[in-house]
């Protein structure tokens, strides 16, 4: 019986079996086709809310009264990313397709990117992140595409040069997509500049459960630093405007003393943080913006571009918000655009030559609110007409933007009531020379620092509250041992004429009987 049952299983899965190859032969055709129906694919990481989606005119949404005279409203509706599949479809004939899927971290990605090195052509990742990238051989060199030889902005260029992102044959392993500072947004109404000359004055009780830094390991170290060396750090700017040392020679001592990972710089780094950790609210990779606006909190270390965002916003709900680089200096930071091994280069090329575009840099520009590493006189005009003193205005700033927009033209803005937030936009360049690139950390020294991060992230809440916790675990405590020994603790106070026998199984045992 039993070999007869496993005769006709054998049967059965010969014909279910046979049955699917049948299947699969007449599907497979059909799956070719749709596989291979002429319409290319770009993958894309990059960060989430940082490519211009779009703007939904029926849900009061509107892009500023600059895109409105550039671009009709049709455009407008369409993302960069339809606009791009648009003109390569009219350019080329061919559709193309493009995915784009976002990350919150450059660990996320890095992460992620190594489940699968194919799974995408195109990255927007960090600086340190791009050289930890190159090194590890996950990306590769690809041509210059021609608008951002046109109108990539010189500084920028160079930037890129000196970390050694450009190969000997003109190639380059990125180019810059979005730059900016770190920096403390703060409430005006409440601080003013002064309040953060140093950021050693964020340990100032007045302070205390207002700030919120970012949780993010390689962002905070360097704001660590800064209070560490903050005397070698202010020595050096001294020397630098005295003509003791050059420009040159100042950059060098910055970037090495921010960049150190040794392991009394590490470890006093750790004790900078853990000790701030008593006038934060918390950490915070994204909600620093909605948290200052509702007024949780008046302080947030964050990104330039997020302090444009902020301000911006913060003004709808009649609250004014200032952007502080202390004078120690701090980290200038760039996101690029990098290839994978397998990516298509002449496919990812047309996508970057697209978005170099002065004219599509300015939409990503007022959409996402951070500032492209795309230069060209578009781009002037758009921060020009953001950014400019209105008739009337006394309190007057010029911003000579030359560093950034080249010095073939005369490149100055005077900013009046939105000179803080043009600070915020393009600071000025002797901001910008105080402050450093973030290299790769060796994997020995990031094994060091991310110790040193776990132990300041172990408990992230203030010292008021970690009292408040133990005195709550203590008083627990007591209840507990106080109910368990209620008998003993009270049983002088039973007098033997209350005494009554109680029950322990089937025996009446008195309680004289079980004192001891």
């Amino acid at each position: 019986m039993k070999s007869i049952l496993h005769n006709k299983f054998i049967c059965l899965m010969l014909a279910i079996t046979i049955l699917l190859v049948s299947a699969l032969s007449f599907v497979s055709p059909v799956l070719s086709v749709s596989a291979d129906n002429g319409v290319k694919e770009l993958t894309i990481f990059s960060w989430e809310d940082y490519i211009d989606l779009g703007y939904g005119y029926e849900n009061d949404d509107f892009p500023s009264e600059y895109l409105q005279e550039k671009y009709t409203e049709d455009e407008l509706k369409s993302s960069v990313i339809e606009l791009f599949e648009q003109s390569y479809e009219q350019k080329t004939g061919n559709k193309i397709k493009v995915n784009y899927h976002s990350f919150a971290t450059n660990e996320e990605m890095y992460n992620e990117l190594l489940k699968d090195r194919n799974a995408c052509d195109l990255i927007c990742p960090s600086e340190y992140m791009i050289l930890k990238m190159k090194e590890e051989g996950l990306i590769k060199p690809y041509s210059f595409p021609q608008n951002y030889i046109d109108y990539g902005s010189p500084y920028i260029k160079q930037v890129f040069e000196d970390i050694g992102l450009n190969t000997p044959d003109n190639k380059t392993y990125a180019i810059g997509y979005m730059w900016g500072t770190m920096g403390l947004i703060y409430n005006m109404e409440k601080y003013s500049d002064e309040d953060f000359s140093h950021w050693s004055n964020l340990y100032d009780e007045k302070f205390s459960g207002r700030i919120t830094i970012k949780d993010s390991l390689r962002d905070s170290y360097i704001m660590a630093v800064a209070i560490v060396y903050e005397q070698e750090l202010l020595q050096l700017k001294s020397q630098l405007e005295q003509g003791v040392i050059s420009q040159t020679e100042y950059k060098t001592g910055l970037s090495s003393m921010f960049n150190a990972t040794d392991p009394e710089t590490v470890d006093k780094v750790g004790e900078a943080l853990i000790k701030l950790k008593n006038n934060l609210y918390g950490f915070e990779v994204d909600a620093g913006k909605s948290d200052l606006i509702s007024g949780r909190i008046d302080v947030n270390f964050a990104w330039s571009g997020d302090a444009v965002f902020s301000m911006w916003d913060a003004e709808n709900v009649g609250l004014e918000l200032g952007y502080a680089v202390p004078e120690e200096g701090s980290n200038v930071w760039f996101d690029g655009w990098v290839m994978t091994k397998s990516a298509d280069e002449q496919l990812a090329l047309e996508f970057l030559d697209f978005i170099s575009d002065p004219h599509i840099a300015v939409r990503n520009i007022d959409y996402v609110g951070y500032t492209s590493c795309i230069a060209g006189d578009e781009v002037f005009e758009y921060v020009d007409g953001n950014f400019s003193a209105e008739d009337g205005e006394t309190d007057l700033t010029e911003f000579d933007l030359s560093y950034f927009f080249g010095d073939d033209k005369e490149y100055k803005i005077t900013a009046g009531s939105c000179a803080r937030h043009l600070y915020a936009q393009y600071a000025d360049e002797e901001t910008i020379l105080r402050c450093a690139v973030m290299d790769n950390f060796s994997a020995e020294d990031l094994a060091l620092v991310n110790e040193m991060w776990n132990k300041v992230k172990l408990i992230t809440l203030p010292t008021y509250a970690l009292i408040i916790i133990t005195v709550i675990i203590v008083l627990a405590i007591v209840g507990v041992v106080l109910f368990k020994f209620r008998d003993k603790i009270f049983e002088k106070t039973i007098s033997k004429e209350q005494t009554k026998p109680r029950r322990k199984g089937y025996k009446v045992i008195k309680i004289e009987d079980v004192k001891h």
